[in-house]
């Protein structure tokens, strides 16, 4: 008796939905009454698939399986598998949805290493996106000493016993990022990345024109401290793009927006704008804050563009709240010294928010409240019914 033969699967020279590769497989039936088997060619698009919390591209399984992938349950109706793909130091990836993540993940290392990823853009790739699903290093440059109680760092409690080790660390507190560093090869809208990301945090890489495969390196020092990293790495088409200078972009009617490392000193060398989709039927954009938010005059700039507060020549420090903050304790020019709250858009949008900071000798966080949580920024955003 005639029997079926395996399944066959091939990237197929045809593509659907703006380009995205697809997978041709032939799936085999008999015809029970003429004992005969039939082929039927099914094609279906590599895209996105999600089971519980990790995602991944939807591919045959021998297609996974010499990708390097991990099949997390069926997508396609069955035809095919969601495959998970991570890689670590030293790996490379040309699969969409790829993770990248530290040495033995979730576990945390304390070596001093530097480590490389590369991550091999499709053709019509414009950006990669970047979730952080979670990110730890060593923060950015300290003041004063510190005291180190295992991996946590502390401020040095002047009054303490001294049970935990004292070390002097980097006197200044320009956010820059001394001890740990992750990079990726020619960013232009961040010089390097450290700290702690906070939950949900996204990033936008232009990538168009820049080297292909995009390096990642994660550098860390040899100064005791618990890190670990897990990034999704999504390449985005150019059909798809968010608009260009967009670090971040966000979608819906409402969110959360917060400067790396929140909680600590903001970074030294970013300048990108934090940018909203214009929503259906919405307008207006009220900002609150959901936590102390300083951005230091004059180097450093978090402008949001709410109208003025006042003359700007009759009254210069009238318009600091919406572009940057002053570090100053005296009573008279208070509100001056956080981002006020509530601001509502003077414009129907879109919305784009830019933040850039520079390489001063002005401490990243608010002195004169003796406050490190009050650094960066911190709101909730809501668009408002026209």
């Amino acid at each position: 008796m005639a029997q079926c033969s395996d399944s066959r699967d091939s990237q197929s020279p045809f593509v659907l939905n703006h380009e995205m590769p697809t997978t041709t497989i032939q799936h085999c039936e008999w015809l029970v009454y003429h004992k005969v088997p039939i082929f039927t060619v099914v094609r279906f698009v590599n895209g996105p698939c999600t089971l519980g919390d990790r995602s991944g591209t939807c591919y045959s399984e021998g297609e996974c399986s010499r990708l390097g992938g991990t099949e997390l349950g069926p997508c396609a109706k069955g035809f095919g598998v969601c495959c998970y793909k991570e890689i670590t130091c030293g790996g490379m990836s040309s699969t969409n949805y790829t993770y990248l993540v530290s040495p033995n993940y979730p576990s945390t290392y304390s070596d001093a290493s530097t480590c490389t990823m590369s991550i091999t853009r499709m053709v019509d790739t414009c950006q990669l996106r970047l979730d952080f699903e979670g990110f730890e290093s060593f923060p950015p440059d300290q003041f004063g000493e510190l005291e180190l109680c295992g991996s946590e760092v502390k401020q040095v409690d002047m009054s303490s016993t001294g049970k935990c080790e004292v070390q002097q660390v980097h006197m200044s507190s320009t956010g820059k990022c001394n001890e740990d560093q992750f990079t990726v090869t020619g960013e232009r809208k961040f010089v390097y990345l450290c700290g702690t990301a906070p939950s949900n945090w996204h990033f936008y890489l232009d990538v168009k024109g820049q080297v292909n495969p995009t390096v990642f390196n994660f550098v860390t020092s040899a100064v005791s401290y618990n890190r670990r990293f897990k990034i999704k790495v999504s390449m985005i088409e150019c059909a798809q793009r968010v608009p260009g200078g967009c670090g971040q972009y966000f979608t819906g009617n409402s969110g959360v927006i917060q400067s790396f490392n929140y909680g600590g000193f903001y970074l030294y060398g970013v300048d990108y704008g934090i940018c909203f989709r214009k929503e259906k039927n919405k307008c207006t954009t009220t900002l609150t804050l959901g936590g102390p938010s300083f951005v230091r005059c004059p180097g450093d700039l978090y402008r949001l563009p709410v109208g003025e507060r006042g003359n700007p020549i009759a009254n210069p420090l009238g318009v600091q709240a919406l572009y940057c903050q002053l570090d100053t304790a005296l009573a008279l020019f208070a509100s001056l010294a956080t981002i006020q709250s509530p601001l509502t858009t003077v414009s129907n949008g879109p919305l784009v928010i830019w933040h850039k900071t520079t390489d001063d000798s002005f401490a990243n966080y608010y002195s004169n409240g003796n406050c490190p949580t009050c650094s960066g920024f911190y709101q909730n955003f809501n668009h408002n019914a026209c």
